[in-house]
């Protein structure tokens, strides 16, 4: 017969056979005598039992204490249906589990704790019911196997690195009412192609996306609906999309003020990319590396940074640095970040010099003595 019991060793409470002499502790995996486990639950129940309910029997593997699950033992079963009840689903309940292949989480279902089901290799399918409002760091991190998962609109936030490491993840929804990317959400989900940005969403965080080498195109829901202001994309973190190789374009809606460090360097693939007025500051390094990139278009007089420290960013930490196929540059600054124009530069500035042009962006010279370009107003030094 199953009683309730608590580890002596761990302090976690369980239940235990008492036809057993011992047994082994599924929280801290120690053995224990299960008389023992049996005393020590009863010395804490006259403080405990009206608040922790703990089921664990022979038809039952969830380990549960209020409405959270806290532990699943069961070491062989394939597809999981969370019991009715639960509000939570504990930190690290199911880690590591590779007999899971699909999960039922239904209504009432409110939290998806930290780790709750990271490292589940073989989880395939998962089915979120309405109502889970919190996805909680690591949550899914490292599912390999997943190949899709919907999240309901009453999802409201989503913690680091949900689905980071997820290979295998090919479609997702963001959740109309989430403001946040977090950090490393989909951080080397390589077999991700599309992504459909909601209007809600202000900022993608450092790593978002980072790593999806198979990420080939990036969608900005309408960023103003019904007309309001307070919407849309406004940050774009550090290595936000680092490494999207098969991403060729994006359109950068034309709400978003910063992009950040590093934020597309290494998308090899992207080959032309127009900068709305709206950008305020591209921070260094964030178009590095794209080595198939031949046209940038400002549409304003957005600002490109050095950075403050030199070790960190380098001497001279070009905006589109290694980019060897950018020859088209369309933008009214260029003399003040001439710097950040590596391959323009290089090849533009001989030919203005020969047509007797100014260097930096082309523009005729007016003036007898004193020449000023006419377009940027730089004199003329050569």
């Amino acid at each position: 017969m199953y009683v309730q019991g608590k580890c002596y060793k761990c302090g976690g409470f369980l239940a235990v056979d008492d036809t057993e002499d011992a047994s082994v502790c599924p929280f801290c995996n120690k053995a224990f005598i299960v008389k023992k486990a049996i005393a020590s639950y009863n010395e804490a129940a006259p403080d405990s039992a009206d608040i922790v309910k703990t089921s664990y029997t022979s038809d039952s593997d969830f380990v549960v204490e209020r409405s959270v699950l806290i532990r699943y033992n069961g070491y062989t079963n394939k597809d999981i249906r969370i019991p009715d009840g639960i509000s939570v689903i504990g930190e690290i309940a199911f880690q590591g589990m590779n007999n899971i292949e699909s999960v039922f989480i239904p209504e009432g279902v409110e939290i998806i704790g930290e780790g709750a089901f990271s490292g589940c290799k073989n989880l395939h399918t998962i089915h979120i019911s309405e109502g889970v409002e919190t996805i909680d760091i690591d949550a899914f991190n490292g599912c390999v196997s997943l190949k899709d998962i919907k999240f309901p609109d009453s999802v409201k936030n989503i913690e680091a690195g949900a689905l980071a490491g997820c290979t295998s993840l090919e479609s997702v929804n963001i959740p109309k009412g989430l403001e946040l990317l977090p950090w490393r959400i989909f951080e080397g989900c390589t077999s991700l192609k599309f992504i459909s940005i909601p209007p809600k969403v202000k900022t993608i965080e450092d790593y978002a996306f980072a790593e999806c080498t198979g990420l080939e195109s990036v969608s900005f829901e309408s960023m103003h609906p019904d007309g309001d202001p307070t919407t849309g994309l406004k940050r774009i973190g550090m290595n936000a999309f680092r490494n999207c190789t098969a991403l060729i374009s994006i359109n950068i809606p034309e709400t978003l003020e910063y992009i950040g460090n590093q934020a597309f360097r290494g998308c090899s693939g992207m080959k032309k990319i127009l900068i709305p007025d709206s950008v305020k500051a591209i921070y260094p390094y964030a178009f590095a590396d794209c080595t198939s990139l031949e046209q940038v278009t400002f549409e304003g007089d957005t600002e490109l940074y050095k950075g403050s420290n030199p070790y960190k960013y380098g001497k001279n930490p070009a905006t589109f640095f290694n980019c060897p196929k950018l020859l088209n540059v369309t933008y009214s600054k260029v003399q003040k970040n001439y710097w950040a124009f590596p391959a323009y530069s290089k090849s533009q500035e001989p030919k203005n010099i020969e047509n007797g042009l100014c260097r930096y962006c082309g523009g005729e010279f007016k003036g007898v003595f004193d020449k000023v370009c006419s377009v940027c107003k730089a004199r003329k030094d050569y």
